[in-house]
Order: C-alpha cells, then structure tokens, then sequence
C-alpha cells in the first residue's frame, strides 16, 4: 500500500539506507516491479525475512533470517468474520527457522531496547489485548485459556463473561463522529488513474486467477493447482486482437512506459474491448521476469484506501515478430524431425539447413527390428515422404558430417569442405553403439545395430549364408529393448538366436525381479535362449564368412552366423568438446535447450539436464519442441527433464515401465501398490511417494499407459485418485478403428473423433489421445491423420 510504495520511492532516491522485509514479497507483489528491484539494488542494507528461499525478494537480501510457518508456531488468526482462532504448534520448524515474533524479540534484546522480554506468543497476545481496551475492537475478555477452551470467538470481546459479538450495529450506532451511518462522498468523480493516449490505447487490469493466491510462494507448489492455469498470458477481446494481428496463442509484447511482458494471447469476447488482463502471480519465471504483470503497473495511490493502482495502467500489445535467422541443425534424427516439424508451424521464414552423417536421414530407428525381418518396408520406416523436405523449405546436406565450428564468427565447416554461417546451431548427433576395446567389427559377421547400414548389412550377410532360414542362428550381446526385440523379430521368420546376458535376469534397469522373471519366461517359450550370468570372451572365424565360433566367459561355445552388440550407446558429444563446450556425460544444456554458448543447443541423446541424459525418442521430441518454441520467441517454453520409459515391442505381450520403479531401501515416503496374476503373466505395480505417481510397471494390459505417464510427468497430487489406481478406474476409450498407436492403443477412430471435437493441435492431440507417447514411431501417420481431418473439417 502507501508506506511501502513510498518506502521504496526513499530507497530509489537514496533516502533510506536499510530495510527490513517481513513476511511480504514486494518484489511480485508492488507495482512498479522494476523500480522495486532498482531501489533494493542500490540500499546498503536488505534483511529479508521469509518462510521460502525462493521467494523473489530473497535474492536481493543481505541477511536472510528463515521464518517459521504456521504449523511450526503457536498463535492467533482473525478471519475476515472477525472471528479469532487459536492455531496450536503441529510440527517443529526446520533448521534454524524461528516464530517471528521471536526473531524480533531476540533482535530487540541484542540491540538493548526495553520491552521485548517476552516469554512466549501468549505474553505478546495478552499485552496486545490490553491495548484494546475502550477501543471499538476491544478485546481485554479474550485469552488463550479462553479461545483454547471455547473454540472461535468473534471480536469485540470487552470483558471475561463476554462470549463475543456476533453482529455488530444491532443498536444502530456506529463508529463516527455522529454515531450515525454515513455515505462518503467522493471529494473527485473523475477519474484519477493513467489516462490512455494514442501511443498506449489499452487499459490493463491485474487481478487473481482461480487456483493461485498472492505470490505462489505456497500455492506454486501445488501441482494440481497448476492444471488450471500454469503461466502468464494476457486476455484480450478478438476485436483488439483481429486489428493487430493477433491470434489465439500468439506470443505477445505487452509494453507501457514503466517495462514490458512477452506472453501468450488469450483472445475471447469475455473481456471489454479496450481493456486486457494479467494475472498477478508470475513474477519471476525460472530467473527471468517475461510474464510479470507489475513489471506495467502504476505506483500511483488511491487516497482514500492508500491502495495502489493496480486496476488501471496504459498499454499497448503488439505481437512479437522475430528476427530473421539461419537456424543449422546438425543431425537427422528424432530431434531434429520434430524441430523442423514444430518450427514450421509457425516460421516459414528463417533458413534451415540440416546436415546428415547419413544419406537417409528421418527414419525411426526404434523399428529397423521390423525393417530386418521385412515386417516393414523402408519407405514405412521414413518419417519424411519424398517432397515434404521442399515443402517445408529445408536444405539437406546429406552424407556430410561437420568436421569445424566457429563460435566466434558463427561458421560451420562440413565433411566436403563448405563453409555455412549461422544464427542458430542445433547439435543432435545423437549417439552411437558401445563396443568394448576388445571387440572387432571388422569381422564377417559382427554388426552393431544402430542405423539402416547396420540392418541391412545383416540383411545381406544372413542372405550369404544360402541357408534356410529355420537353420540360421544370431547371437545378440545384451538383453536389454534393442536385443529382446531384435531376438524377437528374427524368431517371426524362423531365425533362432540367443542371448548373452551380463546380470542375471532381462532389462535389470528397466524392470523389477517380477517383470523381468515373467519377461525370460516368456522370452524363452518364444525359441529364444538367453545365457544369463555371462559374457563373451572370444570370438573365432572358422574360415567361412558365414560361420563363427562365440566362447563364453563359462566356456559354452555357440555356433551362430552373425554376433550382434547391443550393449549400450555413447552420445556423440566429440564436436561439443572440440569446441569447448561445457560437457559431461553429454553437453550440459539449461531449461531452453541451450548450451554454455546460448546461440548453440543441443538435443536429443546428447543433451545433458541437471546431470542427466534422456535417450529415449519422445524425450528428444520434447526437447525438440521446447527448443523450437523458445526460439520462436516464447519465453515460457521451459523443460524440466523427461519421465524415462521404456516399451518392449513384443508380439501378444503388453509391457512397459515408466518413471522410477525401484524404492529405496528403509524410506517410508514410498509406497507400491501391486496386480498381479502371474499364471497369466499379468502384473501390474505403481510406485507412489508422497501421494505422487513417481513409476509404474504394466505387463498383459497396458490400458493406463498414457494416464500413468501424464500423472509422473505431471507430478500432480493424487489426492482420491490414489484409490483407484489399478482398480479398473483407467484406461481411457478402446480401440476404434485401425490401431496406430499400439503403445497405447489408439485407433484412427479415437484420433478423428478426438479432431471433430475440437482437439486440432498435434501436441494436444497426442497428449489427449495417447498416441505417440511411447516409442513415438506412430507420430508421422498421427500428423497426416490430422492435416487430413482438418482438411475435411474446414472445408
């Protein structure tokens, strides 16, 4: 209000040299935001006390001293009915957090001042009650003995026999200088806010949204309050919007003389025409003040309620037009299909150029299993259709690997000695196959499995033999998703293989004991052996191409045709290191994709967040997505990391992991809920700590995929939900239609169902749907299944 608006006009002007902040964040909550961080900037002395380290005002604080909350203290609360409560201590404060009360107290005694040798919070609440006494709100009566044994007492409360008053006025008189009611006129009927003017012609209002309150210092802490509205926008009506431009979605420059916003539009007819709205509870954005409304604000006060203006500033929204880039994507994988997909969506201006190690770029990597065994054909394994790279206005560099990067000048070199400048440079190299030191590919009839060459070079080597196919034998090295579905898909055409094992049991760090035991027992009723507790020690030509001797590490021998690794990957981060990038496991990226040097990103396999790696293809589309939005402008495009999950593509078997599905030993915060019907090879787990959904294990039936997936990305709060979690409440439509997405069952019937009901953005369409949230090769067909329904729907 009035002190503290003018409070920080004295600090701003060098006026006042200390300030203490208790239990507010001025930061978000005044107008003026910027001028607020200006003057604590340039104070001597900041003190700041607060129950939250994150709140806004904290990072301006010299001295942070950690408040207690209301459960971690004894006191008293007046509601809005004036009714006072007594709340009792439930839980100890942590650390070195303390009442306020005592902070102040311990405070004032170290500095010498008389009168803060309180106790306790009761000595402090029977002092403040005698200072009511003869007040219009007297309340000598009350006391903690009382309310502790009467419950809520409504003020005022003048004596010891009083039981409150539930109704003030009853006799009529009231609290002014004549006893009777008065209507107050006001001195000024004009208005006295900001006027608007032709530079600023809209008059912003600022105000709460349903699920948040104040600062979200608690509330945002709520996942479920977050479904609602999770960041900033402003509303406008669609006249305002229409006359500049402005779309639904539209990212936005909100601006008046005080700062700006970038946000999303929200266009309706709810709202005046002339008038647009924030909401007030975004202040700062993982570090950055794009969507804070009080960045606009005025500090002008009201002089009757010394309340400021927050309900009426000036402004002008245009919407945010880029500058032109050249944007060179280095890689052709996953990542760089959806980027290129997502980007143009919205920008058919800027140059992409994409440069592919391989003369096939775009193709799903996770199906080349099915391409072996000619399950499907290559052109089913592309993701772009021959012309759609014209249409989308890429130049394709293929067979050309990037040898220089020149971060100074922004120069690119390739394989073929061609030099490219850029703006933006997108590394997603992705990874390669793992190959111990000892092993040698050189030899007829050792492959890794990693891109087309790779399949088709055992293709053509299994071919060589001239044996029939039910006489062929494939030894495959690891028993993780590549070797099951690869010793899967050969068994289809009659080629038995088997598998070498290091642990002792199947995918040991995506499934549990149960799964993975009820996994080998079906893996080996399928003809498939698996060598667990093993490894290979030799490998011997016999002098036939055709022909090769494994010995194992337990002295087995296996005569086979061809030896297979798929024993791991390593991300392909060489070109990140050379030009000293900073680097880990992968090339470190922050919440936009964007590596130590922030004209360079990376995605995909090679990017590490917060010390982590995703290698799975919808986590390399998430980035991708992420990625391309922010550099399109949108502030908010934000990524938190990605749910690891793994889906097994075996033929009559459901099966999948998502998230964490391992609990720690000894801790209590965890909990598994359990299915299960091992006879039928049926089981299902859910893995809940503090009533979110952190994993699940779903084997036979994978109807809640897409559900459970949500809830851990999601991090929502069960609540209710916790007791239906594998009780048949989940599970979504069937399958209507041809089946596109078997990950988790959905038709072309769900999808076209789901379009006519107005779900017409892929993302949304994916996400309301399920399809494509697993392994992701369905998303092409889930696209042109869009484009085309919306074709028929518009026409």
């Amino acid at each position: 209000g009035y002190t503290a608006t003018k409070m920080f006009d004295a600090l701003d002007k060098g006026d006042l040299k200390a300030i203490w902040i208790i239990c507010t964040n001025p930061v978000v909550s005044l107008p003026n935001s910027n001028k607020v961080e200006r003057a604590l900037k340039k104070a001597k002395f900041v003190v700041v006390q607060d129950i939250s380290h994150n709140a806004e005002t904290t990072k301006f604080a010299d001295l942070l001293l950690p408040a207690a909350g209301w459960l971690e203290k004894e006191g008293t609360m007046s509601n809005s009915e004036r009714r006072i409560s007594y709340l009792e201590k439930g839980i100890d404060a942590p650390g070195e957090a303390l009442p306020d009360v005592e902070i102040l107290c311990r405070f004032a005694q170290a500095m010498g001042y008389k009168g803060f040798d309180f106790k306790n919070a009761e000595e402090v609440y029977t002092e403040y009650c005698k200072m009511t006494k003869g007040t219009n709100i007297d309340i000598t009566g009350l006391s903690y003995d009382k309310l502790k044994a009467n419950g809520t007492i409504q003020w005022p409360v003048p004596s010891k026999d009083s039981n409150g008053t539930p109704r003030l006025f009853t006799d009529k008189k009231f609290y002014t200088p004549d006893g009777k009611a008065n209507f107050n006129v006001p001195t000024n009927i004009y208005n006295q806010s900001e006027q608007t003017t032709e530079e600023f012609p809209l008059i912003l209002n600022s105000g709460r949204i349903r699920d948040q309150w104040h600062t979200r210092t608690k509330t945002g802490k709520v996942k479920r309050l977050l479904t609602h509205i999770d960041g900033p926008y402003v509303e406008m009506h669609e006249q305002d919007a229409k006359e500049r431009g402005i779309e639904e979605g539209s990212i936005v420059i909100v601006k008046n003389n005080r700062g700006q916003t970038r946000v999303k539009a929200v266009v309706n007819k709810d709202i005046k025409k002339g008038s647009i709205f924030m909401p007030m509870h975004f202040g700062k954005v993982s570090g950055d003040d794009f969507g804070r409304v009080n960045n606009l604000t005025n500090e002008l006060i009201d002089p009757i309620s010394s309340e400021p203006d927050f309900k009426h500033a000036v402004a002008e929204v245009t919407k945010f037009k880029k500058q032109k880039q050249k944007i060179c994507l280095v890689g052709a994988g996953s990542a760089s299909y959806r980027f290129i997909q997502t980007y143009r969506e919205h920008n058919f201006e800027d140059q992409i150029d994409v440069f592919s190690l391989e003369p096939y770029p775009f193709y799903n990597r996770v199906m080349l299993p099915e391409y072996i065994n000619e399950e499907m054909t290559w052109e089913q394994l592309q993701k772009i259709k021959a012309g759609e790279l014209e249409k989308l206005h890429v130049n394709l560099h293929a067979s050309c690997s990037i040898e220089k990067i020149d971060r100074e000048n922004k120069i690119i070199t390739d394989s073929n000695g061609a030099t490219h400048a850029y703006d933006i440079l997108i590394i997603a190299t992705g990874s390669r196959a793992f190959v111990p030191k000892d092993i040698r590919l050189d030899m007829a009839g050792a492959f890794t499995m990693r891109t087309k060459k790779d399949a088709d070079a055992l293709k053509a080597h299994l071919e060589k033999t001239g044996l029939p196919e039910n006489q062929q034998h494939v030894t495959i090295v690891g028993g993780g998703l590549l070797g099951l579905e690869l010793a899967a898909s050969l068994s289809k055409i009659d080629i038995k293989s088997s598998i070498i094992q290091r642990a002792n049991r199947l995918m040991e760090r995506q499934l549990d004991l149960v799964s993975s035991r009820l996994l080998g027992k079906d893996v080996e009723e399928r003809g498939i052996q698996v060598h667990y507790n093993n490894e290979v020690d030799t490998v011997f030509e016999t002098g036939k191409d055709t022909d090769l001797e494994v010995r194992l590490k337990t002295g087995k021998i296996i005569k086979t045709n061809a030896i297979v690794y798929a024993i791991g990957t390593i991300p392909n981060i060489e070109l990140g290191r050379a030009i000293k990038l900073k680097c880990g496991r992968g090339i470190e990226v922050n919440q936009h994709l964007q590596s130590s040097d922030p004209s360079i990103f990376a995605l995909g396999e090679i990017a590490q967040y917060n010390g982590w790696l995703f290698g799975i293809t919808s986590a390399a589309e998430q980035q991708a997505d992420i990625a391309a939005k922010y550099i399109l402008g949108d502030l908010g495009s934000i990524y938190d990391g990605s749910v690891l999950m793994n889906i097994l593509k075996f033929e009559n078997l459901d099966l999948c992991s998502i998230g964490n599905i391992e609990i720690p030993k000894d801790d209590k915060s965890y909990e598994q809920i359990i299915l299960t019907d091992e006879r039928k090879r049926y089981y299902k787990k859910c893995v809940v700590k503090d009533d979110i959904l952190v994993g699940a294990v779903l084997m036979g039936d994978k109807k809640e995929f897409a559900e459970f997936k949500a809830l851990i990305e999601d991090k929502v709060e069960l609540s209710d939900k916790r007791d239906e979690l594998l009780r048949g409440s989940g599970g979504g439509e069937p399958v209507m239609g041809k089946l596109v997405c078997s990950c988790s069952q959905v038709g072309d019937g769900n999808l076209k169902q789901a379009i006519t009901n107005g779900c017409t953005d892929f993302a949304e369409l994916c996400k309301t749907t399920g399809a494509g949230l697993g392994c992701g090769s369905c998303k092409p067909e889930v696209r042109d299944i869009l484009k085309e329904e919306l074709v028929t729907v518009n026409a």
